[in-house]
C-alpha cells in the first residue's frame, strides 16, 4: 500500500511540473495603440468592392480602446455601389521581429479584444524570413472558411469581446499555411461589410499580443529530476 502511495505521489509530482514548463510564454507582439506603435511597426491598409479608399481610415484614437484608452480604429465607409460588397484590410505589419524561434504553429497564440457596429473579420497573416520584408515570402495563414464569404468568419460584437486565437488551430484557421520563425510579419483584419449601402462602420482593435509558448530551463531541469525519481521509485518497487 505504501509503495503504491508512493507511485501515485511521485507521478502527480510530475504531471505538476510538465504544468509549469507548458505555462512559459515570449512575448513576439505587444501593441496597447495607447499613443504609437513599437519600433519597427508600421500600418498600412486594402480596400475592395464599394468601399472608398480616400475616406476609409484605420489608425489610433484616443479614448476608443478598451476601458477608454487608446484603440486601433479602422472605419469602413461603403457608399452605394454596384458590388454590392465591401471591406477594409487594415494591415499591422512589423520587420523587426524576434524571438519567434519555432516553427511549430501551435506554439503561437494571437489575442486581442475588439469591437465593432456591424460586420465580420478575416485575419490573414503574412511572414518573411528576412527584417523589412527582406527575404523569402512564407506564405499566407487564413480564418477565412471554405468557401470564403462575407459575415461568415470571425463574428463581431456591438461591445468588446476578447478573442485568443491559437495558429494551429485549423477549426480557427482553416486555410494556408505560414512559417512563423522569420523576421517579418504582417497581419491583415480585413473587416468585412454588412447590410445595404450606404453605411459607415466602425472597428475597435486594442491590446494587440502574439505569444510563443517555450518550456522554461528551470522548469526543464525540474522535469528531468522528476522523471529521473520516478524512475528510481519504479526500480525499487520492482525490486
Amino acid at each position: 500500500m505504501n509503495q503504491i502511495i508512493k507511485t501515485s505521489l511521485a507521478t502527480a509530482a510530475v504531471s505538476t511540473l510538465l504544468g509549469m514548463a507548458a505555462q512559459a510564454q515570449v512575448t513576439i507582439i505587444s501593441e496597447n495603440f495607447d499613443t504609437s506603435l513599437s519600433p519597427g511597426a508600421n500600418f498600412s491598409k486594402y480596400v475592395f468592392g464599394d468601399t472608398a479608399l480616400a475616406s476609409s481610415t484605420d489608425v489610433i484614437v484616443a479614448g476608443v480602446g478598451l476601458g477608454g484608452t487608446g484603440g486601433w480604429q479602422i472605419i469602413n465607409d461603403c457608399p452605394s455601389g454596384s458590388s454590392g460588397f465591401s471591406g477594409i484590410g487594415a494591415q499591422y505589419q512589423n520587420g523587426g521581429i524576434t524571438g519567434n524561434t519555432s516553427s511549430t504553429l501551435s506554439d503561437y497564440t494571437l489575442s486581442f479584444d475588439a469591437k465593432a457596429t456591424a460586420g465580420s473579420l478575416n485575419i490573414q497573416i503574412q511572414t518573411w524570413t528576412g527584417p523589412g520584408f527582406g527575404g523569402t515570402f512564407t506564405g499566407t495563414l487564413s480564418t477565412a472558411p471554405s468557401p470564403p464569404g462575407f459575415g461568415n468568419d470571425q463574428t463581431l460584437t456591438p461591445g468588446f469581446t476578447h478573442y485568443s486565437l491559437n495558429l494551429g488551430n485549423t477549426t480557427i484557421f482553416p486555410g494556408g499555411s505560414v512559417n512563423m520563425s522569420g523576421g517579418t510579419i504582417q497581419m491583415a483584419f480585413q473587416f468585412d461589410g454588412g447590410g445595404a449601402t450606404p453605411y459607415q462602420n466602425i472597428l475597435i482593435i486594442d491590446n494587440l499580443k502574439l505569444v510563443m509558448a517555450v518550456p522554461e530551463p528551470s522548469s526543464l531541469a525540474l522535469c528531468g529530476l522528476g522523471f529521473a525519481g520516478l524512475a528510481l521509485l519504479r526500480r525499487s518497487t520492482w525490486r
